[in-house]
């Protein structure tokens, strides 16, 4: 009897030897971003309204903006959700989440910590943009698209979920123009909106272009 419980410490003993020998992954490690990562309620970066209508329903309110040279329709739905539209072709470039109850892939919602943020997109350093911090995550099919998450200076927990294709510094706002020059063009070559409810868009009293805009979602 003795040597059955000899012989059994000794294997649990190899055991727990083996387990603490083994190398752990790191934090982030078998994270990765997924397509449903740049989408929300099935709408992706590139839908046309129709679609954004199916999924949201009709827009509470909306307002044309300038956002780093690209004229924006933004559209407010309920539930917190704002989906911003390029002017010029008519498409979603933004999509900004402020709903509290909406989850994304793997739990990741509104509090959510950066450790778990992490192991669910894969490890990043965070950013400032604007004053704000952020982890931004760029879409491995289009790098100019991304998902940006705003995080809690105090407790540094989720505030913002936000998937763009605006530029989100200088020097890709300058590339931008390059590879897609429809997204920049004046006023004066395209000013038909495209939801059929409205007909021209009056941009007379449009500001001048301002600098990047992207931080300060949670105002």
């Amino acid at each position: 009897m003795k040597q059955k419980w000899f012989s059994a410490g000794v294997f649990l003993a190899l055991v727990f030897c083996l387990l603490a020998a083994w190398p752990a992954a790191p934090a982030g490690a078998q994270a990765k971003l997924l397509d449903e990562d740049f989408a929300c309620h099935t709408v992706t970066l590139g839908d046309d309204d129709d679609k954004v209508i199916a999924a949201f329903g009709a827009p509470i309110f909306d307002r044309t903006v300038r956002i780093a040279g690209i004229l924006v329709k933004e559209c407010d739905f309920a539930g917190d959700f704002t989906i911003g539209f390029a002017v010029n072709t008519g498409k979603v470039v933004d999509i900004t989440i402020k709903n509290k109850k909406y989850e994304a892939r793997n739990g990741v919602r509104y509090g959510a910590t950066a450790s778990w943020i992490q192991q669910t997109y894969g490890t990043k350093k965070a950013r400032r943009i604007d004053g704000n911090k952020f982890y931004v995550y760029d879409n491995p099919k289009d790098r100019f698209q991304h998902l940006m998450l705003q995080m809690n200076a105090e407790d540094n927990s989720l505030l913002v979920m936000r998937i763009t294709a605006l530029p989100i510094d200088d020097s890709e706002r300058q590339e931008l123009m390059i590879r897609k020059p429809e997204l920049f063009r004046e006023k004066e070559q395209k000013s038909v909106w495209f939801i059929p409810s409205e007909k021209e868009i009056d941009m007379s009293a449009m500001p001048e272009d301002k600098p990047i805009r992207l931080g300060g979602l949670t105002e």
